[in-house]
């Protein structure tokens, strides 16, 4: 079983968040000093901030406190049809995740405290706190074993695992794509379905998976 904290609903909030809590929205309550990602295709283009997960010692078998950052190369308001399709790549140079403190980083960055940031369909600048609940997955299933279940086994199976979550265990649907390494799912969202825009394919799901020793992580997304 693999621990996980369900997304059950995101409350919407325009107060000003100056902790460091997990949120969608806003600006980055930063650890360190800002280290704000930029695209690797697009001259000083400065990736959109999606949020920031606080991950609690021992939240997902950690040893400190810490904090993830997500960033995606995105278009700027909601009637901007801008978008890559490198943002859909692991460490393709169109997305990144900043882990404070310590954390190892793997793009160019700009030592700035604001930047672009997520928006509604009405180009609402909003920020969301995720009403959470903690419960548990089932261990991964590789593509091979579960096709050998029925039809039965594989529904419970998938239906278990096809949430937003923190932690858990990931809901392929394209194949498996466990990033080479030792990873473990951080984040997952289905992110056509949620009260903000974030333009990543036609159905996409976004994957945030962290080094097991807590200093990494990256974003993977299968459409």
């Amino acid at each position: 079983m693999v621990r996980k904290f369900d997304i059950i609903e995101f409350e919407q909030t325009e107060k000003q968040i100056v902790k460091p809590i997990t949120k969608f929205g806003g600006q980055p309550v930063w650890l360190e000093e800002p280290q704000w990602p930029v695209s690797c295709g697009w001259d000083n283009r400065l990736m959109m901030f999606v949020g920031q997960i606080a991950i609690e010692k021992g939240m997902l078998g950690n040893k400190e406190n810490a904090v993830a950052y997500i960033f995606v190369t995105h278009a700027e308001d909601y009637n901007d049809d801008f978008y890559d399709p490198d943002v859909v790549e692991w460490y393709g140079g169109e997305n990144a995740v900043i882990i404070q403190p310590g954390g190892e980083v793997y793009c160019e960055y700009r030592n700035i405290n604001d930047g672009p940031t997520l928006y509604d369909a009405k180009n609402r600048n909003f920020q969301y706190i995720p009403k959470i609940v903690e419960s548990f997955d089932p261990d991964f299933i590789v593509e091979k074993e579960y096709n050998l279940l029925d039809v039965s086994s594989q529904n419970e199976y998938f239906e278990s695992v096809d949430k937003n979550k923190i932690g858990g265990t990931p809901s392929f649907f394209r194949g498996d794509e466990w990033p080479e390494g030792d990873w473990k799912l951080l984040l997952q969202l289905k992110t056509n379905f949620l009260p903000f825009k974030l333009i990543l394919g036609d159905m996409p799901v976004m994957y945030v998976f962290i080094s097991h020793d807590f200093k990494r992580s990256g974003i993977l997304i299968q459409d």
